[in-house]
């Protein structure tokens, strides 16, 4: 059964990083052929006005049809100065993209102790890490020490970052006085193993999804972390990205009207033998759309059902999840590890519906009338391994402000959502078949028990009584 858990709560300003709690990022709002269209007939009626001494209307015909609005561009500022201001363009209508580049974002002053970090271990996803890290203004992050299993590998990274301390034992990193934070980063079955040693040194930790691989090890982990006051988060960077707070933003504001429906594809062609060391499909994509449905919706899901398929070493390689919420509202999430799908969310409301592309790490919201673009810091300067991974630099500003304020958790993605999201997938890899998974029950699933449970008592007690009955007769003859 589903855990009591307590509501699910909104960002708050003392969690979220205020410079895009509010300031939700740089965004391009691009006009419809619609909005175009109207715009032009407007334009038409100025020209003509402005020109009513003209010789002829059809000029003015000719020169409106030639010239068509150009989109407004509008400018927010990702980061504050150092008063806490932001710097917005006076002029929406001027297309300067200079608070997009990587230098402007260098040169802002830095008001706030530094975060320091190791890395445990040095793979594609930490150095993606280190290249969001570097995007960010100075002297707010660096990386103090790293660890690999082979010592070359650990050298080059430091080499390339300008680490100071360079570890092959992830003990002795978790020893080392000079970090602050460690992001973790290796196979997902070892998430919590690591989680651990470094809460057991009094070191905050930012653990990349899934942060175990069932509900009652992560139940000890968060115990683990509240007892002793650190700060951990689920690397669920998704939920920091200006992309996903400009979705709440037409949401909250009624935009698309009540929403009802949302639908998550994710397909990549994976090798077996890796799905095997991710954990399965499931584990490794699914949990993206489920976060989504639970950012849309903010509360827990009344059922759950899963369908899928499993590989020759028990894994799940296809899964179709459905998670039914109040008031009937759906979710309906599809990932596969055998072929490439769309790979893009639809957020259906009664009014309108949001589509995003990459839905992991979007950087543009697609409505009926306007695109939405978050261009991520760095541009093309900076080149990471995997898709927009730059947009990690939010999940670190968000851990910097938690840490800073004293916080054990992010409301961005909680120690609540963190169990949540355990049980549903306990529960997903049980009906799955999933060889790993214990038997987990959900609401859902107990309500068919129940029902088949007292199903199957009326037939034996109606078979006890035929039986009861059979044996009267015979006594009596």
């Amino acid at each position: 059964m589903l855990r009591f858990l307590q509501s699910i709560k909104l960002p708050s300003s003392k969690s979220c990083t205020p410079n895009y709690l509010h300031a939700l990022s740089t965004f391009r709002a691009k006009r419809s052929s619609r909005q175009l269209a109207s715009e032009s007939r407007h334009h038409y009626r100025v020209i003509q006005h402005n020109n009513n001494n003209s010789k002829s209307k059809s000029r003015g015909n000719v020169y409106t049809s030639m010239c068509r609005p150009r989109p407004r561009l509008l400018h927010i500022n990702r980061f504050s100065g150092s008063d806490g201001s932001t710097d917005n363009t006076d002029n929406a209508g001027k297309s300067d993209n200079s608070k997009n580049n990587l230098e402007d974002y260098k040169s802002q002053p830095d008001d706030g102790k530094t975060l320091r970090w190791g890395i445990a271990p040095v793979s594609l996803m930490a150095d993606d890490f280190a290249a969001a890290l570097s995007v960010l203004p100075p002297h707010r992050h660096e990386i103090v020490s790293c660890a690999a299993a082979y010592r070359s590998h650990a050298v080059a990274f430091a080499d390339k970052y300008e680490v100071k301390n360079v570890y092959t034992s992830f003990e002795d990193l978790a020893k080392c006085q000079s970090v602050d934070v460690v992001y973790i980063s290796p196979l997902n079955p070892l998430h919590g193993e690591l989680c651990h040693l470094m809460l057991n040194h009094d070191k905050h930790v930012l653990c990349e999804k899934p942060i175990c691989m069932s509900e009652s090890n992560a139940e000890k982990l968060l115990r683990k972390a509240q007892a002793r006051g650190l700060f951990l988060m689920e690397g669920m960077w998704p939920r920091c990205v200006p992309a996903y707070h400009y979705l709440r933003h037409l949401i909250l504001r009624n935009r698309l009207g009540d929403v009802q429906n949302v639908h998550c594809t994710l397909g990549l062609p994976v090798s077996q033998r890796k799905m095997a060391l991710y954990g399965g499909v499931a584990s490794d994509f699914g949990v993206y759309g489920i976060q989504l449905a639970l950012w849309v919706y903010r509360e827990v899901p009344e059922k759950v059902r899963a369908t899928g398929k499993l590989n020759e070493e028990n894994i799940d390689v296809v899964a179709n999840i459905e998670l039914a919420f109040s008031h009937n509202r759906w979710a309906n999430i599809e990932v596969s590890a055998e072929e490439k799908l769309s790979n893009k969310a639809i957020v259906q409301g009664k009014d309108g519906c949001i589509k995003m592309t990459n839905y992991w790490c979007p950087t543009r919201l697609i409505t009926e009338d306007t695109d939405y673009e978050f261009p991520l810091p760095g541009g093309d300067e900076v080149i990471t391994h995997y898709h927009n991974r730059l947009g990690m630099c939010y999940e670190a500003e968000e851990v910097r402000n938690c840490i800073l304020n004293g916080c054990t958790q992010s409301e961005l993605f909680n120690h609540n959502e963190s169990r949540l999201l355990a049980n549903l997938m306990d529960s997903i890899h049980a009906q799955l078949g999933v060889g790993r998974s214990r038997e987990v029950y959900t609401e859902f699933q107990l309500e068919n028990d129940l029902k088949n449970s007292t199903e199957t008592a009326t037939d034996l007690d109606t078979s006890e009584a035929e039986n009861l009955s059979t044996k009267k007769k015979g006594a009596g003859a």
